[in-house]
């Protein structure tokens, strides 16, 4: 069993008391009223963690005189999340986020939420308009959506009668209720093309749960045996469905792998060195990342991040056991295809945990990016509940409230110290060009959401879907088939799809979002 670098901090936790911090007040305290502990709790895990601790000026151990000017400070707030938001480096930070319930985020974390059951975005009516018209991008099996017939690219004009534009549609489609959509189908003009709108449908909302292996196939083209996974989310309990994806894979015969992230905002790190690890048969010897702490961790938590030589697997507790050797506890033999190169579907919605496993692989073997461009997010965040130092012990925390904030507690970059705030571009992308990419149908910048495919409607995993339809092109070394060549000669017909990075447009909560375990974290002996 691979011997891990990890190891918990329960010694540092045990002879912490409540509430305590490292945020170094000092002078005498005159005594009088204290902040309520939420709020205290979020101070004192955000001077102890936050990424730019160094750069918030009311984050420093000695920016307040005494703890009684501390608390006078966070009294002037109106709640928690106030607090949260106040200490925010807004410069740099677009990811921390406050957590009104952490046992509701756990769950969506794990792919249990309430929701309507599809993943969607939005694209413009025409240039000289600001309305817009919705799309599918994947429905859940089994969800609300799939109930009400919903298919991936339809369209929709309206939710519960309202039009949809730039100015509302973060609004629309929020809330745990049924929403009605106005169906809608794109229709050629001479002009160019018309929206048509047809009937309207409800779609309710329930508990949702969803598993993030959403296609695997083989496809055989000119004598090749090429592997195709859409995987959508990051989830620490998708492992042994990870593994069994790659056992289909390998006992199929797959010489070559498509993974399909175009919609993957991210989620835990340990879930993507699992999946490299799939991908490549790196291991244990062969570094993956290495994370970066703030100025106050760093002597102390910085760390080297590893490849995986097993599969593990979550506790019933949702937890990932280790033993005092830091050895994991449950896992089970790991299904690798050990290949020299692998082809990464990627759009706009492509972020944290699903780039880290493209930079993470990039030194080892030949990573081919296909579709549009990455967000750019490398950095990673972690869970901190309101409990003794480090905060990270949910078991432990303050029974009186539910409160917890995710932070952004690292950067991450790769074993040749590379990072990625930028993204990872398809050969050929343009920002500006409508869509990403320039008129060249013979370089890797492909973008879905185009008239023709959007007529075609050709499903996920369909060989002469746009973005599958490249990768089968560049590794058979063919022309696409005449389906295909139909659906990649898009560059005239490109709509303009609406930015949504970061945005609620997901059926997942929090999404684009990549985050440590906490036994991630180094001790101090370890260093």
């Amino acid at each position: 069993m691979k011997k891990l670098t990890y190891f918990w901090l329960a010694a540092i936790a045990i002879v912490t008391l409540w509430g305590c911090s490292d945020s170094g007040s000092t002078g005498p305290d005159p005594g009088g009223e204290e902040a309520t502990a939420e709020k205290q709790f979020v101070y004192n895990a955000m001077n102890y963690w936050y990424y730019w601790q160094g750069d918030v000026p009311e984050l420093a151990d000695d920016y307040f005189e005494n703890n009684q000017a501390k608390q006078d400070y966070l009294i002037g707030f109106s709640d928690a999340e106030a607090v949260f938001n106040a200490l925010l480096y807004e410069q740099e930070d677009d990811f921390s986020f406050f957590i009104d319930d952490y046992e509701e985020f756990q769950d969506e974390q794990d792919g249990i939420y309430a929701a309507l059951g599809f993943n969607y975005g939005f694209f413009y009516k025409s240039s000289q308009s600001n309305e817009l018209v919705g799309y599918v991008r994947y429905v859940i099996p089994n969800s609300p959506a799939a109930d009400a017939g919903l298919e991936r690219l339809q369209l929709f004009t309206k939710v519960d009668g309202t039009t949809i534009t730039d100015d509302n549609f973060l609004d629309l489609l929020t809330g745990n209720s049924a929403h009605e959509l106005t169906l809608a189908h794109l229709e050629t003009t001479d002009n160019g093309y018309t929206i048509v709108e047809d009937e309207p449908v409800t779609v309710n909302s329930r508990e949702v749960i969803e598993d993030p292996v959403h296609v695997t196939k083989v496809i055989e083209s000119n004598n090749t045996k090429i592997g195709y996974l859409m995987y959508n989310a990051f989830q620490g309990n998708s492992h042994q469905g990870l593994n069994d994806a790659f056992g289909d894979l390998k006992a199929q015969g797959a010489q070559e792998l498509v993974l399909d992230l175009r919609y993957n905002g991210g989620g835990a790190v340990i879930t993507s060195q699992l999946l490299s690890s799939m991908i490549s048969g790196l291991g244990s010897s062969d570094i993956f990342a290495e994370f970066e702490y703030n100025q106050k961790r760093a002597p102390q938590y910085s760390q080297d991040v590893y490849f995986l030589d097993e599969v593990p697997l979550q506790n019933e507790e949702g937890d990932f056991e280790t033993d005092a050797q830091g050895n994991f506890v449950n896992t089970v033999s790991m299904n690798t295809l050990s290949l020299d190169r692998v082809y990464v579907l990627v759009s706009g919605n492509t972020a944290s945990a699903s780039e880290a496993l493209i930079n993470g692989l990039a030194p080892y073997i030949d990573v081919t990016v296909i579709g549009t461009k990455t967000i750019g997010k490398d950095e990673g965040s972690l869970t901190l509940y309101d409990a003794p130092v480090p905060y990270t012990d949910d078991s432990q925390a303050n029974p009186d409230h539910k409160k917890a904030i995710q932070p952004i507690v690292l950067k991450i970059v790769n074993s040749n110290g590379e990072a990625y705030p930028n993204g990872f571009e398809a050969q050929g992308f343009d920002p500006n060009v409508n869509g990403g990419c320039p008129q060249d149908d013979n370089d890797n910048c492909v973008n879905e959401i185009t008239v023709t495919n959007i007529q075609n409607k050709p499903n996920l995993g369909d060989p002469a879907e746009p973005l599958l339809a490249r990768a089968i092109s560049l590794i058979t070394g063919t022309q696409p088939s005449k389906a295909a060549q139909q659906q990649l000669s898009f560059r005239n017909n490109m709509l303009q799809e609406v930015e949504m990075s970061g945005t609620i447009t997901s059926p997942r909560p929090f999404r684009q979002g990549m985050y440590i375990e906490p036994f991630m974290m180094l001790s101090s002996e370890d260093n």
